[in-house]
């Protein structure tokens, strides 16, 4: 996944995560995996999770890169 995409994936969910601490990242990632995880009874959700965690990883990933 891009970057680019990670956070125009997160602003679609309503996190701009370029405004954001990385502390205030974290809780608003664990608040979409608690609302979009296939375990809550929406198996549908499954991509969407899916894409949520390739989203932070690549986030994470560049910017540990700095």
């Amino acid at each position: 996944m891009l970057l680019e995409d990670a956070f125009t994936l997160f602003k679609r969910l309503g996190v701009d995560v370029r405004s954001i601490s990385a502390r205030e990242f974290t809780a608003a990632y664990f608040a979409l995996a608690k609302r979009y995880h296939p375990d809550r009874g929406d198996q549908k959700t499954h991509d969407l999770m899916a894409s949520i965690n390739a989203a932070r990883a690549e986030i994470i990933r560049r910017h540990r890169m700095r």
